[in-house]
């Protein structure tokens, strides 16, 4: 009880300048808790976005040409023209030119596959399965992921497998370079694909997503299996990710540099558009940040004041415990428990009414970014920067008395003179 009456008592006519300094600690803990739950909100909207558009992965390629196909060895029909990607990419020159960049390597070639007493296109691709996923999306539906170490074996998608009538442990065969047959056992099946730099759907193929430009459907095999068939080493095409997306210009210029002799190879990249994409959301995110930082700090600095007076206020009384023998530090405990109580009671409240009334999604202003809905979040970061601000104000409130009373004779504050 005597704590109690030490800490709270002799407010006397500043209880309502208190009372208003912890309104006012609230409303800066809710200003600065709402537009950082905002920013968090948009810095995670940015995240999305960098994660689907990859600035980051650059696409390095081959010419897309036609090539003339041998029709199945069974039935009559004419040889077809058919689109392919020409092996021009060494793949030791890539390696070179890209140092820290991380390679997904690929061979992407169209084949003909026998299915009955008919044929159909198949996209064949020729990849590295732990370096794939890491840019690709894939959803088996049955069976297994490819692994880096297998042999003549396949995953496909379920419109291949439907086309082909075909399913897990069974086989199907894919003419090779020398003009033999490979069988491919299949290990499993995908029923979701999102290959990123797939090539352009311009021949007849099974297909997964029929709106889209770019082929959905195919046979995947390991790189080794795909080169057996090929019967070279040389890329098609590759993916080749950057440290970082800043890094994206210094890489394509490298990768230039290493093929410039070869006109048949392209080198693409995302990232000037991303920047360009998202470059005006950014500044807008930077200005509300600003804004919300600057106002936080005015209302702050005003608490902050306010507690300051009622501190100056209560000076008598700390100085009496000090003279009555307690130490400085046991003498300023009822000013620091003070303190301590509002800065808690301002949070709590600052933090209730910034979940209140931030808004549940709204669309941040954005001339070029469409970035979807901002949906503000709260997190341990933001309730830990809130309680340092509320503590901030306190302290800075309560320092010059604490100077004053530890620097000073108790007698001249006790006296009123200075």
């Amino acid at each position: 009880m005597i704590w109690t009456k030490l800490v709270f008592g002799g407010l006397g006519r500043r209880g309502l300048e208190a009372a208003v300094a912890g309104i006012v600690l609230s409303i800066v803990i809710a200003i600065l808790a709402t537009s950082m739950m905002i920013v968090e909100g948009a810095r995670d909207a940015l995240r999305r976005t960098e994660q689907n558009d990859r600035p980051d992965v650059v696409q390095v390629k081959g010419r897309f040409n036609r090539a003339l196909f041998e029709t199945p060895r069974s039935g009559n029909l004419p040889p077809v023209m058919l689109p392919v990607y020409e092996p021009l990419i060494d793949p030791a020159e890539l390696a070179a030119a890209v140092g820290a960049g991380t390679i997904v390597p690929r061979q992407s070639f169209l084949r003909n596959v026998v299915s009955g007493d008919t044929f159909l296109n198949i996209y064949v691709f020729g990849i590295q399965p732990d370096r794939e996923r890491q840019v690709s999306s894939f959803s088996l539906a049955r069976g297994r992921f490819l692994r880096d170490d297998d042999g003549a074996v396949t995953m496909i998608d379920q419109a291949s497998a439907a086309a082909l009538a075909i399913d897990v442990g069974g086989a199907f065969p894919v003419r090779k370079a020398d003009g033999g047959d490979l069988y491919l056992t299949v290990v499993g099946i995908l029923d979701r694909l999102e290959l990123r730099g797939a090539p352009p759907r311009t021949a007849e193929t099974p297909v997964l997503a029929r709106d889209l430009p770019t082929v959905s459907t195919g046979a995947f095999v390991t790189l080794k299996t795909s080169e057996a068939i090929f019967g070279r080493e040389t890329l098609t095409d590759a993916l080749v990710t950057a440290p970082s997306a800043a890094d994206v210009p210094a890489l394509v210029g490298a990768i230039r540099e290493a093929f410039r002799l070869e006109p048949g190879i392209f080198v693409t990249e995302r990232y000037e558009q991303f920047r360009r994409k998202v470059q005006d959301f950014a500044l807008t995110l930077a200005l509300f940040a600003l804004v919300g930082s600057a106002t936080a700090l005015l209302a702050g600095s005003f608490a902050a004041n306010l507690l300051h007076d009622v501190y100056a206020e209560r000076r008598s009384q700390y100085a009496i415990l000090i003279a009555l023998g307690f130490s400085p530090r046991r003498g300023l405990a009822p000013g620091i428990a003070f303190g301590l109580a509002m800065a808690l009671s301002g949070t709590i409240a600052g933090g209730v009414l910034a979940i209140t009334m931030a808004p549940r999604q709204f669309a941040m202003p954005s001339l070029m970014a469409d970035l979807g809905t901002i949906e503000p979040r709260l997190n341990w970061a933001i309730a830990g920067v809130a309680i340092i601000v509320a503590i901030a104000a306190v302290v800075l409130g309560m320092i010059p008395i604490g100077l004053h009373l530890l620097r000073r004779p108790v007698a001249s504050t006790l006296s009123g003179n200075g």
